[in-house]
């Protein structure tokens, strides 16, 4: 039962901790939180969607997959390092900026949002990584007790 929810509760909002994370770290890195862009041209809503929009679909395009990829690995290995998942947000945030076309693309931006993705995600999941396959082998050995042995009569 714990197996169940862990997968259909603790992943799933692990992984959503990981890309609101991304997107906070992002946008906050070109300063979009200190700037006029709430307001807008005439207070116009779309400036504050737009952008939010934008770098969601740019995260769920080129980093969930292979996220996805590195949480089956530390599920299978019983992988929970702290330092490990940032890394491998940090890796992420680094092949999206490598896959970028453009010079004008910043490595720091994708790269602390993966950081913060990979710290977000442990918070919430990865610091239980592993316990998926490790219940299963533990329920496959162990069967019914032995049944008590008197001791021989001398």
């Amino acid at each position: 039962m714990l197996t169940f929810l862990r997968i259909l509760f603790v992943i799933p909002l692990g992984l959503i901790a990981a890309i609101i994370a991304a997107i906070v770290v992002y946008l906050g890195s070109f300063g979009f939180f200190e700037t006029d862009s709430w307001v807008g041209p005439g207070g116009d809503i779309t400036a504050i969607i737009e952008p939010v929009i934008v770098v969601v679909a740019g995260i769920t395009r080129f980093a969930v997959l292979p996220f996805l990829v590195g949480i089956v690995i530390a599920e299978i290995f019983a992988l929970r390092s702290v330092i490990l998942w940032s890394l491998f947000g940090g890796a992420i945030g680094l092949g999206i900026f490598l896959s970028a076309n453009s010079t004008e693309f910043a490595v720091l931006p994708p790269l602390a949002a993966g950081l913060v993705a990979g710290f977000a995600y442990w918070v919430v999941a990865g610091h239980g990584s592993g316990t998926i396959v490790r219940a299963a082998p533990e329920r496959a050995v162990s069967g019914p007790p032995a049944p008590p042995t008197s001791p021989e009569p001398e």
